[in-house]
């Protein structure tokens, strides 16, 4: 509201006062003292001075930015805070928001000042003294301004002043209007002292996705009668491409008047890079009040920017930051030694990593760029594209090559080996596809591909970014096919890692037959010694591991490390690496002790020749772990992945994506060794920060779900455990695929905790489909495979179904033989599980005589203390004693009790299921009172380690209850049910 206007004249008050400091400056200074004055006559108001620019047509009222400065919507902004500045890049709409609140305020006294320098500000003061005639019109400017200043000082009548685009802030020094009025200032510097004397610094952006629109079907609708019918089409997307820059949008709408035609027609011009920005902006489109185009506002602020410390280094920078993306770049790119070096050689001057950062905060300070902290926890820096763009049509095509390299070097330089921020691998990848477009011949020359361009495609395998991973790998090869023809190492090398994207996605039928061309056309032009065909055998026998093929994969990483220590040296990474793949393939087939001992000699040998700290040594010492609990050997792995975990943790950090992996691996250690409660709390923690680290998507976080999954399983927690499958399998089909590997495992898991909790219909549907997805995808021989046949077949013996699980199991036997070998552990489980069905039908003499070839099989394979050994044991003695052979089936179970107790522990499930077998067995025997004293040790032992409603518990409290009963003591079962 205005303030009521005075009757009386106002004039010219002989009083002075003293000098006073009125934000930031001084009012009308003469000798010491500021003289406040009034007109010396009457005047209209409301007065208006100055030019302001026209509304646009189709103005957006920014109600967010207004929002900031004038919080009480729907009422006059100029009433409600003392002094704004509207900082912003260039095209923003920085003066059309000043000029809607300029038309729309009720003050009784508005002045637009053009602020681009000292001399327009002190025109503009002086002319403003003459119209409220506070002196003679030949005055001094200095003078009259400070005049004016003053008359604002002492008016009781509301004013508005406005300073659009200053330029230097030193410019206002003495000339800031006082406070008691309102004051909007634009700019597109971010300087500090903006921010003084009780002034409200508000950053402006482009247009809100609604107001981009807004604006467009505003100003195009009221002229559809001469435009195409469709000439609105695709707006919204056309609002994107252009950024939501407020000029850009007005000239492009300008140009689309003009020339009669739609959104969609000048998109596609947009999109073709051979138009210059002049040509899409001209200077002669009406943009709808912006005074400047697109492509000459940026030279402006540049110029600016290149006069701050350290000079000459904001033009440099800006063309660096336009090779990458308008969304956001790490700053460590820009201050990397690659850019340096790049700004060196430009400017003639030796720039170190500092003054380039100097150089980014002066560009910021012109609002050429925004430098904030917009990467997780890294300072980010991002340039509107149509600035960018503007940049790059300056350059030759010889300085848009340079300056694409030298980034190309930078982001290289600081792409960790593996990175554990998503965001920063994110960043740098979607960095990597901006450069590719807007300077491929830094990434691509007559010699080959940089190697950015690889690291790229490495980084979405890390991401576990399957599809993205192999369409980008594929691009890449065919890329480098037409570039360079199908023999020149760069297409090698996009024809073995697009083999790679195949495997990690499960996609073998496709990888093997790759890496085995890829193999023989890098012995054919490389020679079958080159480092490269060497890494093809690697990768070939990785491939073939993957597919089940041990046997080949043996042989192949057999001769890839002979010939890697022939080539390379034994002591060669490389031939380190070798060793420990070979290792890999050993456990997998079930060749523990090669394993272990091929494991330790790479551990040891990473330790001397890496240091004991280095992440290949750590990842071969975890290995060793793993073989070891492979082995059954828990007193070995705990330790050792203990050990692993403290190591990483100090090495690479707590969130490194290794340390987790070793977190997770220790868990399944604590599980192993029945320790679970332990083993759930780490899986869940680690889920927790997989999530948090990976994000929920990837695919160790997926792993995460499924292996917490398990552990919820393995304690009892069936309904726990069936909802987390159920979450992971869908999660995997939606990231994964339905027909990747980790898809179907989580098929045959769920169906697994369908047929623990009695849900056996499911559980065999579900196999039922696991297999037949497994046949199709892998193979009828891929152990996977093999494994879901199995698992089918237990399941119908659970059901009951021996006419089905019998002959199922009799050919996974025949076929894990033919397959794995006679001594693979799979083998052996598969003769252990016919041996059960056996018993399960009543053939007890077939069933303990294969029982007892495999006890002695699984002495020999995996040595005396291995669980799968002492689980023989236990199984065989179960068939004596429903054979009736008690005398044996007691020695026996008791020989197994003993061996848990002190390979697994005395609270191991397992142990405990032994102590009660053992029970059940005294009781077969009549042996009442062993059985129900070690009933009771058992229950309480069950009840402690696994919980009252663990389904072990629950069995053991019934076994107690019935040889009470057995023993004719009814009040005890009374009581034992009571409790």
């Amino acid at each position: 509201m205005s303030k009521p206007e005075r009757r009386h004249d106002e004039r010219t008050v002989a009083t002075t006062v003293p000098a006073v400091n009125v934000s930031g400056g001084t009012v009308g200074v003469i000798g010491d003292h500021a003289t406040v004055v009034m007109p010396r006559r009457s005047l209209s108001w409301p007065m208006v001075l100055g030019s302001a620019p026209r509304v646009a047509s189709a103005f957006q009222p920014r109600t967010a930015i207004i929002e900031q400065i004038a919080p009480v919507a729907g009422t006059d902004a100029s009433q409600h805070a003392a002094a704004w500045v509207l900082s912003g890049t260039g095209g923003v709409g920085k003066t059309q928001i000043a000029a809607g609140m300029f038309a729309s305020s009720s003050a009784d006294l508005r002045v637009w000042v053009n602020a681009e320098s000292r001399e327009s500000v002190l025109v503009s003061f002086a002319e403003a003294a003459i119209h409220l005639d506070l002196a003679d019109v030949d005055g001094d400017p200095e003078q009259l301004a400070g005049l004016f200043l003053g008359f604002l000082a002492a008016t009781n009548r509301a004013w508005l002043v406005v300073l659009d685009n200053i330029d230097a802030v030193p410019d206002l020094a003495g000339l800031w209007p006082p406070a008691g009025g309102h004051l909007i200032v634009t700019t597109r510097r971010r300087d500090a002292a903006l921010s003084g004397a009780g002034r409200t610094v508000s950053d402006v952006g482009v247009f809100m996705e609604a107001e981009a629109n807004n604006y467009l079907h505003e100003r195009i609708s009221p002229l559809l009668e001469d435009l195409p019918e469709d000439a609105l089409t695709d707006s919204g997307e056309l609002a994107e491409d252009l950024g939501r820059l407020p000029l850009a949008l007005a000239q492009a709408a300008a140009v689309i008047i003009d020339q009669g035609i739609t959104c969609t027609q000048y998109r596609t011009w947009f999109a073709d890079r051979t138009h210059a920005l002049d040509e899409l902006f001209p200077t002669d489109a009406d943009a709808d009040g912006y005074a400047k185009t697109v492509a000459t506002t940026w030279e402006l602020a540049v110029t600016a920017a290149d006069r701050i410390n350290p000079t000459g280094l904001a033009r440099p920078m800006a063309v660096l930051i336009a090779m990458l993306d308008p969304a956001g770049a790490p700053e460590t790119v820009l201050t990397s030694q690659a850019a340096c070096t790049y700004l060196s050689e430009t400017t003639g001057t030796p720039v170190t990593g500092l003054m380039a950062r100097k150089a980014l905060r002066a560009l910021h300070r012109l609002s050429l760029i925004d430098h904030d902290l917009g990467l997780g926890s890294a300072p980010a820096v991002r340039m509107h594209n149509l600035t960018g763009r503007a940049i790059q049509q300056t350059l030759s095509p010889e300085a848009i090559t340079t300056a694409g390299r030298s980034v190309a070097d930078g982001l290289l330089e600081i792409w960790p080996p593996i990175a554990d921020n998503p965001l920063l691998a994110e960043s740098l990848r979607s960095n990597t596809t901006a450069l590719a477009s807007t300077a491929p011949t830094g990434l691509w020359d007559s010699n080959g591909a940089h190697p950015l361009l690889f690291r790229s495609g490495q980084s979405l395998n890390e991401a576990g970014l399957i599809g993205p991973a192999i369409q980008y790998h594929q691009e890449l090869y065919e890329e480098a096919k037409q570039r360079f023809g199908p023999d020149h190492p760069v297409t090698l090398n996009s024809q073995n890692n697009l083999a790679c994207a195949y495997e990690s996605a499960g996609k073998l039928e496709k990888a093997i037959p790759l890496h085995e061309q890829t193999l023989t056309d890098r012995k054919r032009v490389l020679g079958p010694d080159h480092p490269d065909t060497l890494g093809s055998q690697n990768d070939l026998a990785c491939a073939y591991e993957s597919s089940g093929k041990l046997e080949k994969a043996i042989s192949l990483y057999e001769q890839t490390l002979t010939d890697r220590k022939r080539v390379l040296g034994p002591d060669h990474p490389h031939t380190l690496n070798s060793q420990n793949n070979l290792a890999y393939a050993y456990r997998a087939a079930g060749k523990l002790e090669k394993a272990i001992l091929l494991y330790k000699k790479t551990l040891t040998d990473s330790q001397r020749i890496l240091g004991p700290d280095h992440p290949d040594t750590l990842s071969s010492q975890n290995n060793l772990a793993y073989a070891y609990r492979a082995a059954g050997k828990l007193e070995k792995a705990i330790p050792l992945h203990e050990q692993t975990l403290t190591d990483r943790k100090r090495v690479l950090g707590p969130d490194h994506p290794h340390t987790l992996n070793s977190q997770n691996n220790l868990a399944c250690a604590y599980e192993s060794a029945g320790k679970l409660e332990k083993a759930i709390s780490l899986y869940e923690q680690t889920l927790t920060d997989r999530k948090r680290v990976l994000g929920p998507d990837h695919p160790d976080t997926l792993g995460s779900q499924n292996d917490l999954a398990c552990a919820y399983e393995s304690s009892g927690k069936l309904e726990k455990a069936i909802s987390l499958y159920e979450q992971t399998l869908t999660d995997r089909k939606r990231v994964l695929g339905p027909d990747h590997p980790h898809t179907l495992n989580s098929q045959n898991n769920l169906a697994y905790a369908y047929r623990a909790a009695g849900k056996l219909e499911k559980a065999i549907l579900l196999y039922k489909k696991t297999l037949t997805d497994s046949q199709r995808i892998l193979g009828p021989d891929h152990p996977d495979t093999l494994s879901s046949q199995n698992n089918l077949a237990y399941a119908y013996r659970a059901a009951g179904k021996l006419e089905k699980a019998i002959p199922l199991h009799e050919q996974t036997l025949t076929d894990r033989k033919r397959v794995l070998g006679p001594d693979h552990p799979h083998t052996l489980n598969s003769q252990n599980n016919l041996a059960c069905a056996y018993e399960s039908a009543g053939k007890l003499e077939k069933a303990i005589s294969l029982y007892e070839q495999t006890l002695t099989d699984r002495k020999r394979v995996l040595g005396p203390d291995h669980p799968d050994t002492l689980g023989s044991q236990n199984d065989l003695a179960c068939a004596y004693e429903s054979s009736g052979k008690l005398e044996k089936a007691i020695s026996l179970y008791e020989q197994t009790l003993t061996d848990r107790k002190r390979v697994l522990g005395p609270d191991h499930p397992h142990t405990l299921n032994s102590q009660n077998n053992l029970a059940y067995a005294y009781r077969a025997a009549g042996k009442l009172e062993k059985a129900i004293l070690l009933f009771e040790q058992t229950l309480t032992n069950s009840q402690r380690v696994l919980g009252q409603d663990h389904p072990y518990t629950l069995g053991f409290r019934n076994n107690l209850a019935s040889a009470y009963q057995a023993a004719g003591k009814p009040e005890q079962v009374t009581q034992l049910f009571e409790h």
